[in-house]
């Protein structure tokens, strides 16, 4: 949740009344999907309306079912199909930093002074893609699909991506056709900024879309509110959106997007210098100074993410304290960002990213120092090669795997690599071999209750909750559950702490070049957000 005046209409403290079209200075505001308007009511944009934006991945993604998906490139592609009760003013820049939140298929709401009833009035007149209506009765239909094991279309697999935010969830009212009410059995003040978010996507679907092609069926025939509708998904190859013209909202300049996605880096940064695709994700870093001057955008952000290890618990040497501080001691971060990444990343030394409202630059965990690295594996009995694992790793980030293989080997650790492309190797994930160490991941949230994700996720989910001691546990319920925001940052920012102590996490690096536009890309926003709006952008002629 961001830092939020007591005035401001996305505090959510304050009742948001907030009529769609409402005037602003000489523009208009559409919630849920902002743009500024000329007096013609059009885009004001240099582009032309129409065309056909293609945006180059750097992942396949994985399957646009809210409740299913996970990975940034999937989210970026499917909230322009579902949208949430509540979204994020994405025209933001960066450095202003986290984007407020807005309404979006709630037009307003109400939270309780102890932050665990949530009353959502949801805008009316809205249509699926499908033509069916969204109301109070289709939100249910949603909640108890995650929720409620007595429900016919109840799904385990929904349930079990979904836990992390309505795990806490006490019950779920419908008080009329368009008001509905979450009630959790614990404070939770970052439910409303967990609504938008990438992973555990409360993305409101068609009920008559689950019904007609089933719980694995909706992937492929999703059907949302949004301002795109899915038309095609070719695996391994593209899949492409078409203009929703009965949006309630603005309506969006382009006619169609495609998203192809282009593993390697240099495949994926020789199509956009042919014009084969308009957005490049994942910038190669010796490649920001070259498209600079030939007239790409590479803006500069501090995204809310970052580039970081987890710990298998279940491997022998990371259950010991001592080669974990070490292993973090041994590798040169600074190194990392201004060598491989040519100074377009920023070095990491906290698992809150830039972009975190809790983010303090002076809280740090261990500084690189070879020399106390491998004093403190000799004082814990490790000879040189005594050590030796294994980091899994996707083709994404092999090269930084082969940075810090090297930094580890300098102090008598041997590192096996095992790569593997991005869905292999997300689905070997729950699975991993006792030699498996350490993995690679690409995550982040605004919101501090970031910590709480990781530490369920990267250390209890990893068999470290007992390695890791009772004080990390209790400081990270009693921030998840304070209700001042000023309280709660400093409360995460202990619990914070303690996870570095503790070395449970091995953060790398923040990527601050991340995204490229041709220049006939007009609009294009980059936030303090790991995703973006393209419901606002348009292309020239």
């Amino acid at each position: 949740m961001s830092n939020l005046p007591p005035d401001s209409p996305s505090n959510p403290r304050r009742r948001a009344v907030l009529a769609a079209g409402a005037a602003v200075g000489v523009g208009a505001v559409t919630y849920g999907i902002w743009r500024t308007t000329s007096s013609s009511g059009k885009p004001a944009t240099a582009g032309a309306d129409g065309g056909t934006l293609v945006v180059g991945s750097y992942q396949e993604p994985t399957v646009y079912d809210p409740n299913h998906q996970y990975s940034w490139e999937t989210y970026r592609i499917d909230r322009h199909i579902y949208e949430s009760l509540v979204a994020e003013d994405l025209s933001k820049p960066a450095s202003a930093g986290p984007p407020p939140l807005i309404p979006a298929l709630a037009q307003s709401w109400e939270v309780s002074d102890d932050a665990t009833t949530f009353t959502f009035h949801l805008r009316p007149n809205v249509k699926f893609h499908d033509g069916t209506d969204f109301d109070a009765h289709a939100v249910e239909f949603n909640v108890r699909r995650f929720s409620d094991p007595g429900f016919e279309y109840y799904d385990v697999k929904a349930n079990a991506f979904m836990k992390a935010v309505y795990g806490d969830l006490k019950s779920f009212e419908v008080l009329d056709d368009h008001t509905v009410r979450y009630t959790f059995k614990h404070p939770f003040r970052d439910f409303l900024r967990m609504l938008p978010q990438g992973n555990y996507v409360s993305g409101i679907f068609s009920p008559q879309a689950l019904k007609q092609y089933g719980q694995d069926g909706l992937a492929e025939h999703a059907t949302g509110t949004g301002p795109f509708r899915l038309v095609k998904r070719v695996h391994g190859e593209k899949t492409e959106l078409a203009r929703n013209d009965q949006y309630w909202g603005a309506r969006a300049p382009l006619a169609r997007i495609v998203f192809r996605p282009i593993t390697d880096d240099a495949t994926r940064l020789a199509a956009l210098q042919a014009g084969e695709i308009d957005i490049l994700t994942r910038t190669p870093a010796d490649a920001v100074e070259t498209l600079t001057q030939s007239g790409y955008a590479v803006p500069e952000s501090a995204q809310a993410g970052l580039l970081y290890l987890g710990w298998n618990f279940r491997n022998r040497f990371a259950q010991q304290l001592p080669v974990r501080q070490a292993i973090i001691q041994a590798i040169d971060r600074e190194g990392l960002a201004n060598t491989l990444f040519k100074g377009h990343a920023r070095a990491a030394y906290s698992i809150l990213n830039p972009g975190n409202t809790a983010f303090d630059a002076n809280q740090r965990d261990y500084a690189y120092n070879p020399e106390a690295a491998r004093k403190l594996l000799a004082d814990a009995g490790f000879k040189d090669g005594d050590i030796r694992f294994t980091i899994a790793t996707d083709e994404a980030n092999q090269p930084s795997i082969e940075w810090i293989q090297r930094d580890l080997a300098k102090v008598g650790i041997h590192v096996d690599i095992l790569s593997q492309e991005w869905l292999t190797y997300t689905s070997n994930l729950p699975k991993l071999a006792p030699e498996i160490a350490l993995i690679t991941m690409e995550w982040g949230f605004v919101t501090p209750l970031w910590v709480r994700i990781v530490y369920q996720g990267y250390v209890v989910g990893r068999g470290g909750g007992d390695l890791v001691g009772p004080e990390l546990k209790a400081a990270v319920e009693a921030a998840s559950q304070e209700v001042d925001e000023a309280k709660a940052i400093v409360a995460w920012q202990h619990a914070n702490g303690l996870l570095q102590q503790q070395a449970a996490t091995v953060p790398l690096v923040s990527f601050t070049r991340y995204f490229a536009t041709s220049p006939k890309v007009k609009g294009f926003n980059v936030p303090a957000q790991n995703w973006y709006d393209l419901a606002r952008v348009s292309l020239s002629t």
